[in-house]
């Protein structure tokens, strides 16, 4: 079971680039109704970070019961934040990983996260994601274009393609384009490809204090 909550704005600050402009953008559905991205959390995201020194466009949020991970709903709350958006140099997203790339995807700017997921609880709006999320507690999409290769990757890796892929397309999944040739091919597109350099420690799934399987047995 997991649970998205808000990380402490001291983990958000490092991430903005010093003069950016941002846009506080939350979630009408499982954000709203858990509270960790609804319109009182945003609007007090949004005045954290002006305190802090940080140009706010403005803040944003979905009708309640409408989530960012739906993509036809982060374009609708980007398109009624249209002139926050075009003042905005990148998004601070108050929701689950499930909504990042379709946020990045709909509003074509990068998106920091402001939550992260933790062992104890569970998170999941009603609607169909626009990609699939496996709620990983350190998640590493945003440090991939917006894609999880974790999630889209058969094998599950996270540091780079495997041997196997050719002409751009899966090896397990041939009908598929390998998710690392989408990842590079954004991140190219972005400016971003030194990204691409930092290491990706293995994923656990363990809750944090939990003891090892006692392989004796």
């Amino acid at each position: 079971m997991q649970q998205t909550v808000p990380v402490p704005l001291s983990r958000v600050l490092p991430e903005i680039p010093d003069g950016a402009r941002v846009l506080v953008l939350g979630c009408g559905d499982c954000a709203t109704r858990e509270h960790f991205g609804g319109a009182e959390e945003c609007a007090a995201m949004a005045q954290a970070l002006g305190a802090e020194g940080i140009a706010v466009a403005g803040w944003a949020v979905p009708p309640e019961g409408e989530g960012v991970c739906d993509l036809s709903v982060a374009r609708a709350a980007l398109r009624d934040a249209s002139e926050a958006v075009q003042q905005a140099d990148l998004i601070v997203l108050l929701a689950c990983p499930q909504g990042a790339p379709a946020v990045e995807r709909a509003g074509g700017l990068p998106v920091i996260m402001a939550t992260q997921v933790v062992v104890g609880g569970e998170t999941g709006g009603g609607r169909t994601a626009v990609e699939d999320c496996t709620f990983c507690e350190q998640c590493i999409a945003r440090a991939a274009g917006g894609l999880c290769p974790y999630s889209f990757c058969p094998k599950h890796l996270i540091n780079g393609p495997c041997g196997g892929s050719q002409g751009g397309r899966c090896e397990v999944l041939p009908k598929r384009p390998c998710v690392w040739e989408l990842i590079h091919r954004r991140l190219a597109a972005a400016g971003k490809l030194g990204m691409l350099s930092t290491y990706n420690e293995p994923i656990s799934f363990r809750p944090e204090g939990a003891e090892d399987a006692d392989e004796s047995r």
